[in-house]
């Protein structure tokens, strides 16, 4: 009798779900067409949890972190496979773009040093050099930010591990957010010429803490503002110091 590759569980010949774990018996090789068939499926299909995660994390990001701690799995992707997914597509469309499109910490990074001097290399120069490392810069803010989260809200009752979950969403749709901004950059290159773009990314760099932390910690009255705020000032303090500090190192390397 055949076992379940998954669970070592006997299974029925021809059975094409495993009745102990679930798992789908697969007995054909893989193929490269099965391969991007099975990709296809995951990504374009409606009911699959990239979408609905990208979806609620637009207009209810409370929820989606709130449902993640408290125990909902099937319903989201995980918070690093979420990032890691708009990362990718970050990453893909800075391939495809040939540099038109860049990720919003290196435009960060960049404020915080000033090496047209020092080294010769001009903003564009820079901002190539510190690209191989986004996405290091990114997770290691997670951890920053959510030490800065666990202060401030340190009477909301999450552990450490549970403002990672919701940092890296954060940091995640951030990046996503960041991504349609720069399209419609590459697209009305107008907006970056009268600083549209750039006022437009504030905006939603700073709003959407408050879309997000308002509904995830329950804040209620003046806190609504206060605790948010506080959030952003320290926020933009360590990165700051942690982009800045990267960036000359790197920077100061490379000239």
């Amino acid at each position: 009798m055949p076992t379940c590759l998954n669970c070592q569980q006997p299974i029925v010949e021809d059975a094409h779900f495993c009745h102990h774990c679930g798992a789908k018996v697969v007995r054909e090789r893989l193929t490269l067409w099965g391969f991007f068939a099975q990709l296809g499926q995951t990504v374009f299909n409606t009911d699959s949890s990239v979408w609905r995660t990208l979806g609620h994390l637009c207009y209810a990001p409370g929820r989606v972190c709130r449902s993640y701690i408290e125990g909902v799995r099937k319903r989201y992707l995980r918070p690093v496979s979420y990032l890691f997914f708009v990362a990718g597509l970050y990453g893909l469309t800075i391939l495809l773009s040939d540099g038109e499109i860049r990720y919003f910490h290196e435009d960060f990074a960049l404020g915080f040093t000033s090496y047209d001097d020092a080294t010769g290399l001009s903003e564009e120069e820079r901002a190539k050099q510190l690209r191989p490392l986004a996405l290091t810069f990114i997770l290691l803010s997670i951890p920053i930010l959510s030490l800065i989260s666990r202060l401030v809200y340190r009477r909301a009752g999450f552990n450490l591990a549970e403002h990672l979950v919701i940092n890296a969403y954060y940091m995640g749709q951030l990046l996503f957010l960041n991504l349609v901004l720069n399209f419609a950059k590459v697209l009305f290159p107008a907006l970056e010429e009268h600083a549209v773009f750039y006022y437009l990314f504030m905006i939603v760099f700073l709003g959407y803490v408050w879309v997000l932390q308002v509904p995830t910690f329950q804040l209620r009255g003046i806190w609504t503002v206060i605790s948010p705020m506080l959030f952003l000032l320290i926020m933009l303090f360590m990165l700051g110091l942690f982009y800045g500090l990267g960036a000359e190192l790197l920077l100061s390397g490379a000239g």
